[in-house]
């Protein structure tokens, strides 16, 4: 990563502002919707559409607490790997950058962390759901190489493109003030990290070979392939939980949403784009054709 954006980020951190001290907790309700509802997996299923608000609402809950588990899930693969990179860089502002990116990671664990316990939210055996290729990705890829730092870009954008629909759902619907201010803290931290991958992908993307370049795009297509599931389809547990009745009949309907499709065919595109302009294009189910 080119030393002046290292720079920039890095002084772009500070000060530090703890997410925690930020947030109303005493105004956290559950009367609100959570995620806006053009954005819940199952918007414009007549099915869904014909249960009350309240059912609905629950969804939006239930869907959050999902995007927030997973957000938990990589933050946490993510900081295990910043944190042995300070071991392997000689580079005393790369070693800041990893910490100020640590910092900012736990910060927003523990604020997702912090709605789900206040509010009762949350899914059981989140673990169980976790994309197997991208897990062990995350864990065992080397932490300096591109498909490393590919996955960790993928990861890193699909979710904030969820965020960003709350955030801009705010003039189309009545979204829980805390949840809207925690997406927003998270966004702002998370466009220094994205900015980090990026340079990052970039960098290593110019310095590998062909073959390295095709075999990193044959993985990555079915890493960004769990991701875009993870995100955009949640598990069946979701929907037992929050509807009730039979969770695998509305994942079924989720999955076939031509709307649904259609949305992670576009927060998916910006990604595909980018890595292809680096020589990696990858073969995703939610790419245009």
């Amino acid at each position: 990563m080119p030393p002046a954006l290292v720079q920039l980020l890095n002084d772009e951190s500070l000060p530090y502002h703890d997410p925690l001290g930020k947030l109303n907790w005493e105004g956290v309700a559950r009367d609100t919707w959570w995620l806006p509802p053009e954005s819940l997996s199952l918007a414009g299923v007549p099915a869904f559409e014909h249960l009350p608000i309240v059912d609905r609402q629950r969804l939006s809950h239930f869907e959050f607490a999902h995007l927030l588990e997973t957000g938990l899930w990589l933050e946490s693969l993510f900081i295990a790997r910043l944190g042995r990179g300070l071991d392997e860089t000689a580079d005393a502002a790369l070693k800041r950058r990893y910490l100020h990116e640590i910092r900012e990671e736990a910060g927003h664990s523990l604020m997702f962390l912090e709605l789900m316990t206040r509010s009762g939210v949350s899914i059981p055996d989140a673990r169980a759901h976790r994309p197997r290729l991208a897990r062990q990705v995350g864990r065992h890829a080397p932490a300096d190489g591109l498909l490393f730092w590919a996955t960790v870009l993928a990861g890193e954008e699909l979710p904030n493109r969820m965020n960003a629909m709350v955030r801009a759902g705010i003039e189309q619907s009545t979204v829980s003030a805390v949840v809207y201010r925690m997406v927003d803290l998270h966004m702002r931290d998370e466009a220094r990290h994205i900015a980090h991958a990026r340079a990052t992908v970039e960098a290593l993307a110019r310095e590998a070979s062909s073959l390295r370049k095709r075999l990193t795009s044959a993985v990555l297509g079915v890493v960004i392939d769990q991701f875009a599931r993870c995100v955009f389809f949640p598990p069946s547990a979701v929907f037992r939980i929050a509807l009730g009745g039979d969770g695998e009949r509305w994942a079924t309907l989720a999955t076939a949403s031509a709307a649904r499709n259609e949305l992670a065919r576009q927060s998916l595109h910006p990604t595909l784009a980018f890595l292809a302009r680096l020589g990696l294009p990858v073969q995703s189910r939610y790419a245009y054709a």
